[in-house]
């Protein structure tokens, strides 16, 4: 099981604990095409979509994983289904997407899973990670250390 310990750091003079509770658990991601779309795009010598490169928030809250919908159409993926989704603006029907995240500088490895396409409107965070991925993990949060292990 790939362990990956995360220690936040910034260029502010916060400290770790600080930084832990104002930027959350948060992991660099890549969202991809999945593997078999990206090879029948190559077979078909059609150019692969730029790949999308942010910050995935590990949300406890949530209940599956999301990825900001701009970016899955900037990917050229299609929906593969609705959900209804709840938040606390109400009840609203989502796209959901077939895709591979990766998550670069880590040992976990990359996964395609289905994500709902959302609005987060949070800058560099273009992802979620919900419980139903959170379910395959051990997450321990060290608040006093200012750090924590996510091991897949």
């Amino acid at each position: 099981m790939p362990v990956h310990n995360v220690y936040p750091h910034n260029v502010s003079q916060a400290s770790p604990p600080d930084l832990l509770a104002a930027l959350g658990l948060l992991l660099a991601v890549e969202v991809s095409p999945p593997q078999a779309l990206a090879n029948l795009l190559t077979s078909q010598g059609k150019p692969l979509p730029q790949l999308a490169t942010g910050s995935a928030l590990v949300d406890t809250g949530a209940s599956c994983c999301c990825v900001e919908e701009p970016l899955l159409q900037q990917l050229q993926l299609q929906p593969v289904n609705q959900i209804n989704v709840s938040s606390p603006n109400g009840n609203r029907l989502q796209n959901v997407y077939f895709v591979r995240l990766s998550f670069p500088g880590s040992p976990i490895p990359p996964l395609e899973i289905p994500v709902v396409g959302v609005q987060l409107n949070q800058g560099q965070t273009i992802s979620l990670i919900g419980r139903d991925l959170l379910r395959y993990c051990v997450l321990i949060y060290n608040g006093p250390m200012g750090s924590y292990t996510i091991s897949f």
